[in-house]
Formats: C-alpha cells, structure tokens, sequence
C-alpha cells in the first residue's frame, strides 16, 4: 500500500514538471504564479511532497490554466 500512495506522488511531481515545461515555465515562475515556494514544488516534481494539500493543487491548475486532467494523468 505504502509503495502505490509513494508511487502515485512520483507520478504527479513527474505530471507537474511535464506542465510546468510544456507551459515554459521555470520553478521560479511557477512559484510566483501559483503562490506555492520554489523550494516546495522541487519537493513535489522529485515527488518527496507527502503532504501535498488540496489547497495546492487547486493553485496549480490554476497556474496551468484549469489544466486538471493533465495533473493528475496516470493516476
């Protein structure tokens, strides 16, 4: 169980750097358009952010424009 919840946060980190380059987007300025720190959303794309809240991802689909279904691709 423990493997698929740390398997699912890979996926996402992997789904949120995909946008984040399809946008053209640095981690600084997704940062600043999504209002999450730099140094947190790292923690994501490596997929070490285990307490991912709700709350961050409705600031990250907003940043990518509404785009929820690529987010959470594959999981």
């Amino acid at each position: 169980m423990r493997y698929k919840i740390k398997y699912k946060f890979k996926q996402l980190g992997r789904n949120i750097k995909e946008l984040r380059e399809k946008y053209n987007l640095s981690l600084n300025e997704l940062s600043i358009k999504s209002g999450i720190r730099k140094q947190y959303l790292q923690k994501i794309e490596n997929g070490n952010a285990y307490g991912f809240a709700v709350s961050h991802l409705e600031k990250l689909v907003i940043a990518f424009d509404g785009n929820l279904k690529d987010i959470l691709n594959g999981l």
